[in-house]
């Protein structure tokens, strides 16, 4: 029986169904696939519609045509409905049994009618390489799909506002603190309860056999206190808005994805891995590969690496200090990016490789 839909005021409501599935697909046999073929999931169900996922592992061609290199994701309505507004996002499991993220949710209408349009499609989700090498486990690449059907597309309320609201200004105006860090000399103060439910670094740290649990006033020597203020920001206010990301520095995301991977904050960390890869350059790209490496995000360092073997982009990057310093500091990154560097070449003929070195004479 479909719960009651909450009124409030002038507020249009939207029903929220949201669903997670998880599905299994044997990319050791299914990888020798040819480009535009496919394999479809099960069909599931969320919000009382048919789903299915197709699985290109070859890649699938669209509008934004696919390199042939790229893995593709075809999301379908299946049931037949004239519109459908939907909310979905994509994590993949990684060796470490750990779902990482693929984009940031989308909101999107979609149709089963016969002159309309019912599908989604992601065509380069992922480098085939790199699916094979980080997230395929005994054979099979399990893909998370998470949607969320709204009823109308109108302002969405599940009933939660009220008691965010009420934490978020306990918060602002700064009552019932219960802990207090000093970072950087200042105190900053937050509610225990709040910490310990958003984090389980928190949570260990402050109800567990740790001695800051008996504490009132913790200290913190690795984060600033600009960062900190910022991370408890997210605990309080669930995630940041778009708009809010845009402002702030390239070198300030940084130090909250590490902060973010400090204290297992992951709708944080997988906030900064978005903004740091839509921020990537030349002046960026080799800090943002190192952190990626060091903080476990193999979906960033991807996307680095992809960026790193990039013509306009090869030359200045080899030839930077920071690049010899990652390949001090890092064994393992410093082997794929080798091996990165032969792939490039290996594709380059003779003339595209004096090009790319800025050579006149072989």
């Amino acid at each position: 029986m479909a719960a009651p839909s909450l009124q409030s005021r002038s507020r249009r409501v939207a029903v929220i169904k949201s669903s997670t599935h998880h599905i299994e697909f044997n990319f050791s046999e299914l990888k020798h696939l040819q480009f535009n073929q496919y394999i479809s999931s099960p069909t599931f169900n969320v919000g009382g519609y048919n789903w299915a996922l197709d699985f290109y592992p070859q890649g699938s061609s669209s509008d934004d045509e696919n390199d042939g290199i790229h893995a593709s994701l075809n999301l379908r309505l299946l049931s037949l409905m004239e519109k459908i507004h939907a909310k979905y996002s994509f994590n993949v499991l990684d060796k470490r049994g750990n779902y990482l993220p693929v984009h940031n949710p989308l909101l999107r209408t979609f149709s089963n009618l016969p002159d309309d349009c019912s599908n989604w499609s992601y065509c380069k989700f992922m480098s085939t390489d790199a699916l094979e090498t980080h997230f395929c486990k005994d054979g099979l690449v399990v893909i998370s799909v998470n949607i969320r059907v709204l009823s109308a597309a109108s302002r969405i309320y599940d009933g939660s506002d009220g008691l965010c609201h009420d934490i978020k200004r306990l918060w602002s105006r700064g009552e019932r603190f219960d802990v207090t860090f000093e970072v950087e000399g200042e105190r900053i103060s937050a509610h225990r309860f709040m910490l310990a439910a958003r984090s389980p670094v928190f949570e260990a740290e402050l109800y567990g056999p740790l001695k800051e649990a008996k504490l009132t006033c913790i200290k913190i020597n690795n984060i600033k206190a600009k960062v900190f203020r910022a991370l408890l920001r997210s605990i309080y206010h669930a995630n940041y808005e778009h708009d809010e990301f845009k402002f702030l520095s390239v070198e300030f995301i940084q130090d909250l994805f590490v902060a973010s991977d400090q204290y297992a904050l992951e709708n944080l960390k997988v906030q900064c891995q978005q903004r740091l890869y839509a921020a990537l350059s030349v002046d960026t790209v080799l800090k943002t590969l190192s952190l990626a490496e060091e903080h476990n995000s193999p979906w960033l360092k991807e996307k680095c690496l992809e960026f790193f073997i990039s013509l306009e982009n090869f030359v200045p990057l080899v030839l930077s200090q920071e690049y010899g310093h990652i390949l001090l500091s890092f064994p393992s990154l410093r082997v794929e990016l080798q091996q990165k560097i032969k792939e490039l070449f290996d594709s380059l003929n003779w003339k595209e490789a004096e090009n790319c070195l800025g050579c006149t004479d072989r």
